[in-house]
């Protein structure tokens, strides 16, 4: 059989349009903003390089809904609606091990990378500012976003409870200093024990010291001193807490 040029382009082409769009990053191209009043910029959050945050960046799962998390994500921009949360959380833990509070400039993301930076633009009254990113949620139909209370404030979205809205990821310029902040965001500090009597701290640290090679210091907090080692890369402390368990230091635990 003689397949013709034109005939192998027309079956290829579908598969190639296929792969395209399986690779493609979620929403890389913006949608076009169409507002009936001028964009009010309204004083939010400061964007700035930080590296990603320990805990809350790998994919996870919520009420048997699989979530993935879109690391390494570069462009990201689209239209849908906006809610807030406030008193019930206010005070609590974030995805990200911050506490919430409810006042702060921020918004929860099913899928954006921990910590990061949005524009965010409220459609019905072109209001728009910048919230850090430090939660997941919302988990509620189809909203792409929830907003501290603070935040929906500015934006003109407390009353109505949500909102149709702009989103797009903004990112900071990386720094020349990027690679040893990361280390040092990394790094770990281990909790060797706690005790009321300063010299057995004390005594305990020397003997670590001596045996470990490992700086550490005596920390008075409460009436009681702790004893602390590190801060140390993230594979040196790991080794460290190991040999410690193994050395008859059963209740070490990492304190970052």
């Amino acid at each position: 059989m003689v397949i013709k040029p034109y005939s192998f382009f027309c079956c290829f082409l579908p598969l190639l349009l296929l792969a395209a769009c399986s690779s493609r990053q979620p929403d890389p191209a913006p949608p076009v903003v169409r507002l009936n009043k001028p964009l009010i910029d309204v004083n939010g959050a400061v964007p700035r390089f930080e590296p990603p945050s320990r805990i809350g960046n790998k994919d996870y799962e919520v009420y048997g809904q699989p979530y993935k998390v879109w690391n390494g994500i570069d462009h990201y921009s689209t239209q849908g609606t906006a809610s807030w949360y406030g008193p019930g959380f206010h005070g609590k833990y974030t995805s990200n091990g911050e506490l919430y509070n409810q006042e702060d400039i921020s918004a929860a993301h099913k899928n954006l990378p921990l910590p990061s930076y949005l524009r965010v633009t409220n459609l019905d009254n072109g209001r728009r500012l910048i919230v850090r990113v430090n939660d997941r949620g919302p988990f509620h139909g189809d909203r792409i976003l929830d907003l501290s209370h603070g935040a929906a404030s500015r934006l003109g979205i407390v009353g109505a409870g949500t909102a149709k809205v702009q989103v797009e990821l903004i990112q900071p310029p990386r720094p020349a200093n990027a690679k040893q902040l990361i280390a040092q965001h990394e790094s770990r500090t281990i909790q060797l024990l706690a005790t009321n009597d300063v010299r057995k701290a004390k005594q305990v640290a020397s003997d670590v010291q001596r045996r470990f090679g490992v700086e550490s210091r005596v920390v008075a907090m409460n009436q009681m001193y702790k004893l602390h080692l590190g801060p140390l890369e993230k594979p040196q402390a790991e080794r460290l807490l190991s040999k410690l368990k193994g050395s008859g230091f059963g209740g070490a635990f990492f304190l970052n």
